[in-house]
């Protein structure tokens, strides 16, 4: 697109300011203050100048002997007072505005992130982690610098610009028309330069997300890199992308750095006609050298504050194109109608979602029922089906274990009962009621989920436990913990850890072996959902990392506690997808996919006196573990 026709389909849309205004409103109090402050400091701002120039005419009428010194004195302390009234509310304006800002720039980043979390799964599968953390950190960033300087500096530096202009005009008309005349040209350029600004800016963040992208990937699998002695090539990678987003930087601080030139020049040639045209006046006795300085000290503290109003409209410019790249990403801003009174005008107070736990019908309540009727599943991309015309139906408080070759469709029947992605046809339903009308917080209250691969976050081994819990009493968060562990099969390996579920695990896990990384995600999904008594437990291929008899020790301990000899209200219903058929004997009914499809399905004695497909894995597992009947004895 060229800059031309970009720059008019940014006309079309709302400017990015008017967009961001939900998050004015999270701050509306903070922003009143301080900008009562600022238009108390902007109105006052030239009596510092003003009694400056009475200080010094009196000075010079003492030394002259027209003065006393009780009048120079009076002179210095109006001085003194009148810095006072001006330096005050700028201090407070300061603090308000820039908090306010502070606050915005959290909210923003809050709900770009949000907004991420809720994206479909499709969505998220496709976007590469790197630009994400590019947007969400480095174009807030440049964002909210946008959006500080025009809720805490555009209109106070044009109210701050406007009193100074006053004042000096009122001095001398026309000594203020020559020293201001630059002016309007630097205000002309600033805008006519706003689409190279934002093309520029654009290009800058587009080259830091390719980097940041690439950083993550090289860092993330720096093992296989150097497994296959490719360091060298993913060095020169970065490098080439380095090189690319320092050119694109430097491009736009070039342009910005031109601009700062031209302005600087402008004010200049603003100064020298101060100087030629007032000191003639002082020399013709037109004006006192009291009144010069003073005309002079008004002069620079506008060109200190004008000569940024071109570079804020710049910055500006560079955080709607920022807001550009950043605006898919966030999700729609939280109300203010739950919060506090006066939350609007508290310095550290930051707009939160509704924490009030819901109470939700039938699902909520014991095991669930679940419900396969004709589905048909594709993964998003792929052109062939992963699950074709699955129909099944699991009885609430029931084992129903899933397995079949590489491919067949195990871990797109977990994917697609978990609700991520969407059905091509058919549709599944828990205690009757459609998935897809089940909310995301009803399925998180009431279904526990452990992926084949889970995903521990850095912390102790409890804070990963409980973090479907953030929020339990201590105690009850102890008996979470303890219960869940002793479940998963834990306890023993806890024990060996000198600080126990206090143990700090690294980043992903690092610090624990695969199988104490299952078990670990294991108690986290038996916590998190309706905590220790989930309705539904979805297990997808959970015993790849661990060995037959910590398998044995798991399947054990879920059997006690979700099993048919468990309280009713205690059972849960299980649905187990894995290629080891360890606990498969124990399940209620076997599947068997193929190709996507179900071919066999049954119990387990059924299927083994079959001699089908299912009977030749079974047979072939048990031989490499050891013969039939001591598999079935450690069970």
């Amino acid at each position: 697109m060229s800059l031309k026709a970009k720059a008019n389909s940014d006309r079309r849309s709302p400017h990015y300011l008017w967009q961001l205004r939900p998050y004015m409103r999270q701050v509306a109090g903070q922003l009143v203050l301080g900008s009562l402050a600022g238009i108390v400091m902007n109105t006052t701002v030239v009596l510092p100048a003003l009694l400056l120039g009475r200080a010094i005419d009196t000075v010079t009428a003492y030394t002259r002997g027209r003065a006393s010194i009780h009048a120079v004195a009076h002179a210095a302390v109006l001085l003194i007072i009148g810095t006072i009234i001006t330096e005050g509310p700028r201090i407070g304006k300061r603090w308000w505005l820039m908090t306010a800002n502070g606050r915005m720039r959290a909210s923003i980043r809050a709900d770009a992130l949000r907004g991420v979390l809720g994206w479909p799964m499709d969505r998220l599968h496709s976007t590469p982690v790197g630009d994400l953390m590019a947007k969400i950190i480095g174009d807030v960033e440049v964002l909210c610098v946008g959006l500080r300087e025009s809720t805490t500096e555009t209109w106070d530096t044009v109210l701050f610009s406007a009193s100074l202009v006053v004042a000096m005009c009122r001095i001398d008309l026309r000594l203020a028309a020559w020293s201001l005349l630059p002016v309007p040209v630097a205000i002309v350029v600033a805008k006519l330069s706003g689409v190279w600004i934002s093309h520029r800016t654009t290009r800058a963040r587009e080259a830091n997300s390719a980097l940041t992208v690439a950083l993550q990937e090289q860092l993330s699998g720096v093992r296989v890199l150097r497994l296959f002695g490719q360091v060298g090539v993913a060095v020169e990678r970065v490098a080439g992308l380095s090189k690319k987003f320092a050119d694109a930087n430097l491009a736009a601080i070039r342009l910005k750095g031109g601009l700062v030139s031209t302005y600087t020049t402008l004010m200049g040639a603003g100064l020298i006609f101060l100087i030629w045209f007032g000191s003639r006046r002082v020399i013709s006795s037109a004006m006192t050298v009291g009144t010069f300085m003073a005309f002079y000290e008004l002069f620079m503290r506008f060109t200190g504050r004008a000569f940024r109003i071109p570079q804020m409209m710049n910055t500006i410019q560079s955080g709607g194109a920022a807001f550009i790249r950043l605006k898919p990403l966030l999700a729609p801003p939280l109300g203010m109608r739950k919060e506090p009174g006066f939350a609007s005008f508290k310095a550290y107070h930051l707009v939160g979602p509704d924490r009030v736990v819901t109470e939700f019908p039938p699902v909520s309540q014991g095991p669930v029922a679940v419900s396969f009727d004709d589905i048909t599943f594709t993964y998003p991309g792929s052109g062939a089906p992963a699950l074709i015309d699955f129909k099944l139906d699991v009885p609430a408080g029931s084992m129903v274990a899933v397995t079949g070759p590489v491919g067949s469709g195990k871990s797109a029947l977990a994917r697609a009962l978990l609700g991520l992605y969407p059905l091509d046809s058919g549709r599944i339903t828990l205690d009757g009621k459609s998935l897809e009308s089940i909310s995301a917080s009803e399925r998180a209250a009431r279904v526990g989920y452990l992926p084949q691969d889970p995903y521990l976050f850095s912390g102790s081994i409890a804070e990963n436990i409980l973090m479907g819990e953030p929020d339990a009493e201590p105690e009850v968060a102890e008996a979470f913990v303890t219960a869940a562990v002793e479940r998963a099969a834990l306890a023993e390996d806890v024990k060996g850890f000198s600080d126990g579920l206090e143990t700090q695990i690294g980043e992903s896990g690092v610090r624990v072996s695969g199988g104490q990384r299952l078990r670990i995600a294991l108690a986290r999904a038996l916590v998190s959902s309706c905590p220790l008594n989930p309705g539904l437990l979805i297990l997808d291929d959970p015993f790849s990392a661990v060995d037959v008899e910590t398998e044995a020790r798991i399947i054990r301990a879920l059997h006690e506690a979700f099993g048919p000899d468990a309280p009713p209200e205690k059972r849960t219903t299980i649905v187990l997808c894995s290629h080891r058929l360890a606990a498969f004997p124990l399940a209620d009914q076997v599947v068997v996919l193929d190709g996507g499809r179900m071919v066999e399905r049954g119990t387990h004695d059924k299927l083994m006196a079959a001699g089908n497909l299912y009977s030749r894995i079974y047979t072939a597992q048990c031989k490499i573990t050891g013969d039939l009947s001591r598999e079935e004895e450690a069970l």
